[in-house]
């Protein structure tokens, strides 16, 4: 099958496509033919060598978290799923593989494609519409009626935080770039604000604020944030870590870190608002997968409206 590989630790240019062996499912396993996938930072982080503790120094590296396409073939203990089911999913770990032909993944990981959208759209929605909901819903403990602040609105994992939490009943300021100011109340912003000029308090105070982009440090938003409010990151930094510890007993006000996990039951809800017309997939580019230096190096402009996928047929 061929496959897109990371060859050594760099620059985009340590990506190239290798025919690798098609995986063979284990018992517990099924095989996806792999029609789409999708980009995110943890991919090019993971190529520029910033987590190589977990991924190690062996080459050639598989890449890609995200995947939609039709199930080849089911392993001898899963017995919910049957050959040519269309599904979506994220692998966990540090293992990538779904920017490739085929790909082998553990029952509990996928479900069943949402109905009314394509394959590259529903390659946009696992990794991204996991890590807002199991932000806002486990970690937060959103209520209807919250207020709710998402830094980084624009990008994958915001776009989906502002529908969500939207859903969910809250009310949500964005923090985005002027330009994106239009689309998000598309998606339901009540309230955009510029990141470069924008006063994000004005005088009111967050249940939670949801730190996307990374470049809102607990102890700057601890002032907006209500007296039992809670900021949320994704980004794995020792000033994340120190903010969750010294929050955990001796604070109020709580810094958490999300960690998205791959579970059948969440992306059965994702499935289920899209299918209601509630949740949607934003796309902002298609790449072959022949071009995947070129996918990364679009992911790496922090410019990015939505996700960036990769078709692969």
């Amino acid at each position: 099958m061929k496959a897109a590989t990371i060859t050594s630790y760099g620059p985009p240019d340590v990506l190239s496509i290798h025919d690798m062996p098609t995986p063979r499912p284990r018992s517990d396993e099924v095989l996806v033919r792999v029609r789409a996938a999708a980009i995110n930072p943890k991919d090019t982080f993971i190529r520029k060598g910033r987590f190589k503790r977990f991924t190690g120094r062996h080459f050639p590296l598989l890449t890609g978290f995200d995947f939609a396409g039709e199930v080849a073939a089911v392993g001898a203990a899963v017995t919910d799923t049957t050959v040519g089911e269309a599904v979506y999913g994220m692998l966990d770990g540090w293992q990538g593989g779904a920017c490739a032909e085929y790909v082998a993944v553990k029952a509990g990981r996928f479900c069943k494609k949402p109905e009314g959208v394509s394959f590259d759209e529903a390659a946009a929605l696992p990794l991204v519409s996991l890590t807002a909901l199991q932000a806002l819903r486990n970690h937060a403990g959103i209520a209807s009626g919250m207020q709710v602040c998402v830094n980084g609105a624009s990008g994958g994992v915001g776009s989906m935080a502002v529908q969500i939490a939207k859903i969910m009943g809250a009310e949500v300021t964005a923090i985005s770039s002027e330009q994106n100011h239009d689309f998000l109340e598309s998606l339901g912003a009540d309230r955009c604000i510029d990141y470069r000029h924008g006063d994000i308090g004005r005088g009111r105070q967050f249940e939670i604020f949801f730190d996307v982009f990374g470049n809102r440090p607990f102890r700057s938003v601890k002032p907006i944030l209500s007296r039992r409010g809670v900021w949320v990151s994704t980004v794995i930094q020792p000033h994340v870590f120190l903010s969750v510890a010294l929050t955990r007993f001796f604070s109020h006000r709580k810094a958490k870190l999300v960690v998205v996990k791959s579970r059948g039951e969440d992306l059965a809800q994702v499935r289920r608002w899209v299918a209601a017309g509630l949740l949607r997939p934003i796309v902002h580019d298609v790449f072959p997968l022949e071009k995947i230096r070129e996918a990364h190096v679009q992911q790496e402009t922090k410019h990015t409206r939505g996700k960036i996928v990769i078709h692969i047929g």
